[in-house]
């Protein structure tokens, strides 16, 4: 079963960054030209980078062109680890020179060791959904200097845009038996509690950043980008996984979308703003993406989980004759930029 560390607060403490590349997708070049397009319309400047959450610094490698100082905030001393490895390995290959800086602290409180208006942008890469999301963005709004860009962004649940109503649902069950039925015969934990939390603020709207606010007092401009939204309004397997959660839980309660909060939706192959979020998988795909929603310590073998695959075995010969899955992301972009002179307590 999934479980969330009690310090860091999050399923990934002591995460194999290198398995987690393997089952997850990419963060595209669609989804850093939306962010620099954005950023290049406000007056911030392009010298400190930090990325919040970051583990092993993954998103982070989007960025690294173009700022001198990248500063890696995650709680896990495990992350940080990796991340001083990875980090300075890919700028090397990459004829990169920028200064690293590293420190251990929770999203909700990483501008003291940040430093209060010291960062140009701020990135939170499929992590937001582990914090509070007002403390959080409290949080930037500190550290980021007049004009600074914040970029809050996530992805869900993949669809698969050539199989049927019943390849999601086998999916959709699979993951459920994995996640949600453990919460529910568990239900009265703290681990269940602290997974509760997560799973109602990623469906809280329609995208998976919804329940992170842009104050106005801190942040003008706000936008928010949806690629491959729903039709209905809600995160994909919503009406699955919902029948889960304890009776009277409404996440849609804690939705921060606001009125003046500027919202855009594109497409996977109709827009180039959505390029990036599809790729071909074959059929052990399912079990490396199961792994990185878990803990090392309950990692799903080949030999042992054949018959939690069983369904998925049966329902991908059947409609995928060739060995290969078309797998598309829903992702999630909240952009704001920080205020002159406005307090961020």
């Amino acid at each position: 079963m999934t479980t969330v560390d009690p310090i860091t607060k999050t399923t990934f403490a002591t995460m194999d960054w290198e398995d987690y590349h393997q089952g997850r997708p990419q963060y595209p070049q669609s989804l850093t030209s939306l962010i620099y397009d954005y950023r290049r319309l406000h007056p911030g400047g392009w010298e400190r980078l930090v990325d919040i959450g970051a583990g092993s610094g993954i998103a982070t490698t989007n960025f690294m062109t173009d700022f001198q100082i990248i500063h890696i905030s995650d709680p896990s001393p495990g992350n940080q680890t990796q991340a001083k490895i990875f980090l300075p390995n890919w700028a090397e290959q990459h004829g990169l020179h920028p200064t690293f800086e590293y420190s251990q602290a929770v999203g909700e409180e990483a501008y003291h060791q940040v430093g209060e208006r010291q960062a140009d942008m701020a990135i939170c890469a499929t992590a937001a959904h582990f914090m509070d999301p007002h403390k959080l963005v409290s949080s930037i709004g500190k550290m980021l200097r007049p004009g600074g860009t914040m970029a809050i962004f996530s992805y869900w649940l993949p669809t698969f845009p050539k199989q049927s109503s019943h390849f999601h649902d086998v999916f959709a069950s699979i993951f459920v038996k994995v996640l949600l039925q453990p919460l529910q015969q568990d239900a009265e934990t703290n681990q269940a509690a602290m997974l509760y939390g997560l799973m109602q603020r990623l469906g809280s709207g329609e995208g998976q950043v919804d329940s992170v606010p842009a104050p106005e007092g801190l942040f003008e401009d706000p936008v928010r980008v949806y690629i491959n939204p729903t039709d209905d309004g809600k995160m994909p397997y919503y009406a699955q996984f919902v029948k889960y959660f304890p009776a009277g839980l409404q996440p849609e309660k804690y939705s921060a979308v606001a009125g003046r909060d500027k919202q855009l939706r594109y497409y996977t192959g109709s827009d180039d703003e959505a390029e990036g979020w599809e790729f071909d998988a074959d059929k052990q795909w399912l079990l490396k993406f199961l792994n990185t929603c878990l803990p090392p310590q309950h990692t799903l073998m080949p030999d042992t989980a054949h018959v939690l695959l069983a369904d998925w075995d049966r329902v991908f010969e059947k409609e995928c004759p060739s060995g290969q899955l078309r797998v598309r992301w829903a992702a999630n972009l909240l952009l704001g930029t920080r205020k002159e002179g406005e307090d961020s307590n």
